[in-house]
């Protein structure tokens, strides 16, 4: 039948089975695990269908993050660089801006301004990237290809061996014994 009013509001599977866990423990209880139980389960198969339809449809769920850059936008790290890649086109190369911040961060900022008698048109681009560590940001570089992809690159550090001479002491052999 009917589910009364009070069971209606209790918002998720969480809180229906927390309830159902405290009145396991307690045996004055006992009718309470029966009534949760039975509630919780329409709720987790709900939930787990769920799930199962953003694992089969992921696209539905974020289509304007994967159609927005048309593969021309990454972020890639392999042993000997970081490297970014932003699609940049709409803007001229006097537009766009490179900054390095804190040591250990690089902001990309373009801003595009026309004005017509038609009206006005504006667009601007922040991005902004944490440079993981072990890269080198004095040899970060910059470039921009003719098809409006910009290309940001920080090779990794390379260990400097200071090479020093170690001096070689000699030793008579009869002064090693005892």
């Amino acid at each position: 039948g009917r589910i009364p009013l009070i069971f209606k509001s209790l918002p998720t599977v969480a809180v229906v089975e927390h309830f159902a866990s405290c009145a396991i423990r307690n045996p004055k209880m006992s009718l309470f695990p029966l009534i949760f139980r039975e509630m919780a389960r329409p709720l987790r198969m709900m939930e787990h269908q769920m799930r199962l339809a953003e694992e089969l449809f992921p696209m539905m769920a974020y289509p304007r993050i994967r159609d927005a850059s048309d593969g021309k936008e990454s972020v890639t790290q392999d042993r000997e660089k970081f490297q970014v890649k932003l699609d940049v086109e709409n803007f001229a190369p006097e537009e766009i801006t490179i900054k390095a911040l804190n040591g250990n961060a690089i902001v990309v900022e373009a801003k595009h301004e026309k004005n017509d008698e038609n009206g006005s048109i504006s667009r601007q681009l922040f991005r902004k990237f944490v440079i993981p560590k072990g890269h080198d940001m004095k040899k970060v570089e910059s470039m921009l290809s003719s098809d409006g992809v910009l290309t940001i690159t920080a090779p990794n550090k390379v260990e400097q061996v200071e090479e020093r001479s170690i001096p070689i002491t000699h030793v008579d052999a009869s002064e090693g014994k005892s």
